[in-house]
């Protein structure tokens, strides 16, 4: 059967596989990693594939049929996001007028959460897939192929599922080993150069390890809709097998990045993927997200298997709130942390949330001041996200938080993220200023700057790479003050003192499926209200 993965049109460089899908401020754009991933199911298969970057490639939707009926598809997979779902719609509705005969299957955390109101809105949507795709389409493309019976594939959504019950869940995969690698698909059909991460050296590629998290962060849409509660890994014999041939194979690739929400969380792995790495002699560095918690050996070991720069969570400094959240932190362990990221030359790149329940004014300079003083190597802050599915979008939309109807809201014109939390004492213009006042203020501290030339002077790749990320984002800025600011009408709530509450923490769709042990859960696809 002849497959055809898209990554749709919408805004130029609008990254959908970023955990805040948007044009980045820092102009990062990722790989499609999820749509190539079922490329290479697919593909292993035997089934014809081909996989279209629209954004990355500049190709919008008059080419994009052109080029789709070129290919002739006889199904057509299409990633979605939150904010680009109304338009990811309206392209599978142009498919349809189109290419009559294809059957067109949407995807994406979005999709997932929503796929009752996906069927509803777009006429030419046949299937949702929910949540860890990759398998489902490919049983999908073999059903199709081979007349099964589609309403009975595991984490598929039909249209007969709108009148006759939730769709069967797939059950989380805890053999990742038997993925094919995602490697030879970005090489065979993506463009390196289009993709930029500006915590890495360029070109980058970009994978997975594993999947999940121990943590039950209310905000993080991957574990909370889609990956669960537990950290699943390839073992580190297989992921070195890509390292290799990613070094081998792809000599233009000068630096891998690891995915995973809490890489290292397992520290068994950890240590093993540091003696695998040395035995196999892959030398290229790695970047990825850990946390900080990670001890000081497994640390090490990470570093033994090239780990360069990391991104680290710490989110709040009100540690009660991380701590019902199962995140564990302390001023004690994130001083120790940092001392050993240093002593093994290890760069943290720290996030930094805000809008988190019974935040303020003042919560929010405290952030900033604790952020200077754990003194990382760089510093993002971020408006909370409430991605429906996550534990997050239960509480602020049940709270009457969120500061707009529409998911296309979500974005400004251009693309830039924007915070839609409207706040008791906090409006989202406010939220939106200081984050990006903090940045700009952080990354200007003459400590900050003579931190940086010096690591220039000992690291004249490192500089250039700092200085490549400061231009971005200088740009940013100036199109920001160029156009007519974007803030949401809102109307200011006064504080409350249930705001400062602390809250319980709502679940989200992956921690009510895996608190029924398996079977169904509520229906997380219905939503009364109407957007």
């Amino acid at each position: 059967m002849r497959v055809l993965l898209l990554n749709p049109p919408f805004l130029p460089r609008y990254s959908r596989s970023h955990r805040v899908p948007a044009v980045a401020k820092s102009g990062n754009l990722f790989y499609p990693h999820w749509l190539a991933l079922a490329a290479a199911v697919l593909k292993q298969r035997g089934h014809t594939i081909d996989l279209f970057d629209c954004p990355a490639e500049g190709v919008e939707l008059k080419l994009l049929l052109t080029l789709a009926v070129r290919f002739d598809p006889a199904l057509i997979v299409i990633d979605s996001s939150t904010p680009s779902w109304y338009a990811d719609c309206e392209t599978a509705q142009a498919l349809r007028e189109t290419l009559r005969h294809s059957r067109i299957c949407m995807t994406g955390h979005h999709a997932t959460f929503f796929w009752r109101q996906t069927f509803e809105r777009a006429s030419a949507v046949d299937y949702v897939a929910l949540g860890e795709y990759e398998e489902t389409v490919a049983d999908l493309a073999d059903a199709l192929d081979q007349g099964g019976d589609l309403n009975t594939i595991p984490g598929l959504a039909t249209r007969a599922h709108l009148r006759e019950g939730r769709p069967p869940l797939r059950p989380l995969n805890q053999d990742l080993d038997r993925l094919p690698m995602v490697s030879p698909i970005y090489k065979e059909y993506l463009e390196p150069e289009l993709y930029s991460f500006n915590l890495s050296a360029h070109p980058f590629v970009q994978i997975m390890a594993g999947r999940g998290c121990p943590s039950n962060c209310f905000f993080c849409a991957y574990p909370q809709i889609s990956q669960g509660g537990s950290y699943r890994h390839r073992t580190a014999e297989n992921i070195v097998k890509e390292m290799e041939w990613i070094q081998k194979e792809w000599k233009e690739i000068r630096q891998i990045n690891f995915e995973d929400d809490n890489f290292g969380a397992d520290t068994a792995f950890a240590r093993r993927l540091g003696e695998v790495v040395r035995v196999h002699k892959v030398d290229l560095p790695i970047f990825a997200n850990i946390s900080a918690s990670l001890d000081p050996g497994s640390l090490e070991s990470l570093r033994a298997a090239g780990l360069h720069n990391c991104s680290v969570g710490f989110d709040t400094i009100r540690y009660s709130l991380l701590e019902k959240m199962g995140k564990i932190q302390t001023d004690r362990s994130i001083h120790d942390f940092m001392a050993a990221t240093r002593r093994l030359g290890i760069l943290v790149h720290s996030c930094f949330l805000v809008g988190f329940p019974g935040e303020s004014r003042g919560s929010m300079r405290e952030a900033f001041k604790w952020a200077c003083r754990i003194r990382p190597d760089s510093a993002q802050f971020y408006p909370v996200m409430p991605y429906p599915g996550t534990g997050a979008w239960s509480f602020y939309t049940e709270k009457g938080y969120l500061a707009t109807a529409s998911f296309r809201d979500w974005l400004t014109r251009a693309g830039a993220p924007r915070c839609v939390l409207n706040l008791p004492g906090l409006t989202p213009r406010e939220i939106d200023d200081f984050c990006d006042h903090a940045f700009v203020r952080f990354h200007l501290r003459p400590r900050y700057l003579i931190q940086k030339l010096w690591q220039a002077v000992q690291s004249p790749r490192e500089g250039l790479r700092s200085l490549r990320a400061a231009r971005l984002f200088a740009r940013y800025l100036r199109s920001k003050r160029e156009q007519r600011p974007e803030y949401l009408p809102v109307q200011r709530l006064g504080r409350s003192e249930t705001w400062l509450i602390m809250p319980v923490i709502p679940e989200g769709r992956m921690q009510r499926i895996e608190s029924t042990s398996g079977a169904n859960p509520p229906d997380a696809g219905h939503s009364d209200r109407k957007r």
